[in-house]
């Protein structure tokens, strides 16, 4: 598979991020005092998914060249992580990414960023994630960002509370269209791609300020293309209710928690073989090891054994099945994976779908047309008729030329019949319509 866009278009220095310039200029002060050997505040980076939070605190780190070590605070077993790497390294000058020490003459500093934040939890069974993470700041020696959508579920809990008053808050904001433009036009440039520019409009739009939704939806929209039109971004539908579904499928993918992942899988209004399909197509790209992978799969196959009962029997009680079924694909894996904002990609088959389903359509707009002047059911015209017709269109033009004029043809209906310029062929209909017109 290709490199994901978000991936390969990721900036490399702040002067690339775009939008949120207070945000930026905050982050470039915290980090000049840390340079000057000032020891300050963690950060916590809070603001919507794809505005630019952990783009900023890589490129922070690489404007000031420190290195990274990247935690996924979500992780149920990071306290063990927490005390065994960021915690030991954090006491030290500095750590290489296994926890080893390095003094700051051989390496400077690194930066603990801590992903995910928002999704710790308090309670019987956390382990003591917010609380190793505190334990971590306390002792720091080390630059600290944490990274999170939703600040209020950071500072919950009685940890949550110790964490709100030892770190500063830098908000990020959801990026506006016409900032999003100018990135998607420079990759459609870099990439060769033609685009519309109403296009590139509509995609920024949909994207509701999420620039890693807005890429990923150009990369998957320009997929074997060299260029864009409007009409291409329609198959992709909504992007408020896809951003959901992208959400939910990255949390049942990475979780190792059923009760996670279903809290994922309620939380959207998205049916169960909707749902099954997004989490099929990805889980490859998610799961490494074949083990982890046939276990997933046998989950997912009895999530479909419930689909097939539910559609021949109109019985829906049994979608609940399938939701847990299709849940349990998160414990199918013996070990959590490593994994930083993968691209995740839109279902092929619904895609495929959607490409023959405006072929359909435009076949039954024809079948109807031509039905009328043969008198014919459009069962028959489709069948029987429009086989025969096509080959009549096709071969002469002036029977082409009469038959777009007087069944009203549009260019889509015209590609159909015929692999001649719908163009050219709209204007030698308007010959016809000029000289019927004279008399």
């Amino acid at each position: 598979m290709d490199i994901p866009w978000v991936e390969k278009y990721r900036p490399k220095s702040l002067r690339d991020i775009v939008g949120n310039n207070q945000a930026i200029a905050e982050l470039k002060k915290w980090a000049m005092e840390w340079d000057k050997g000032k020891r300050q505040k963690p950060v916590i980076l809070v603001g919507k998914p794809g505005c630019g939070k952990s783009s900023a605190a890589r490129a922070l780190a690489n404007d000031m060249r420190w290195g990274i070590i990247e935690l996924n605070a979500s992780d149920v077993r990071n306290e063990e992580r927490i005390k065994s790497i960021a915690l030991v390294g954090a006491v030290n000058e500095t750590f290489t990414d296994d926890g080893r020490f390095l003094s700051t003459k051989e390496g400077g500093r690194k930066l603990i960023i801590f992903d995910e934040a928002d999704n710790l939890y308090e309670g019987k069974d956390d382990r003591g994630g917010k609380k190793a993470i505190v334990e971590t700041i306390r002792v720091s020696k080390q630059p600290i960002i944490l990274i999170g959508n939703d600040y209020y579920s950071i500072i919950k809990g009685t940890w949550g509370a110790k964490l709100r008053s030892m770190c500063k808050v830098v908000k990020f904001k959801s990026l506006l269209p016409s900032q999003m433009i100018k990135v998607l036009d420079r990759i459609c440039k870099i990439e060769g791609i033609m685009c519309d520019k109403e296009a590139l409009r509509i995609i920024a739009s949909n994207a509701s300020g999420d620039m890693r939704a807005a890429i990923n939806d150009l990369q998957a929209l320009s997929m074997g293309k060299k260029a864009l039109r409007v009409e291409d971004i329609k198959r992709l539908g909504n992007r408020d209710d896809r951003n959901e579904i992208y959400s939910s499928t990255m949390k049942i993918l990475r979780t190792m928690k059923f009760d996670h992942a279903r809290d994922a899988i309620r939380n959207i209004d998205e049916t169960p073989d909707f749902v099954s399909m997004w989490v099929e197509e990805n889980m490859p790209k998610e799961y490494k090891r074949v083990d982890d992978l046939e276990r997933a799969y046998k989950y997912l196959s009895r999530a479909d054994v419930f689909l097939g009962r539910v559609m021949r029997r109109q019985h829906y009680a049994l979608w609940s099945y399938a939701n847990d079924m299709i849940c349990a694909v998160s414990v199918a894996k013996m070990d959590k994976y490593d994994m930083h904002e993968r691209y995740l990609s839109f279902p092929e088959w619904i895609k495929n779908m959607s490409r023959s389903k405006e072929k359909r359509d435009i076949r039954e707009s024809v079948s109807a047309k031509v039905g009328r002047i043969y008198h014919a059911s459009p069962g028959v015209t489709k069948e029987k008729i429009i086989p025969y017709f096509r080959v009549i269109y096709d071969m002469n033009s002036e029977v082409r030329a009469l038959y777009t004029y007087v069944l009203r043809f549009n260019e889509k209906e015209i590609g159909f019949l015929t692999d001649k310029n719908p163009e050219k062929v709209l204007k030698e209909s308007q010959k016809i319509q000029r000289e019927i017109e004279k008399g």
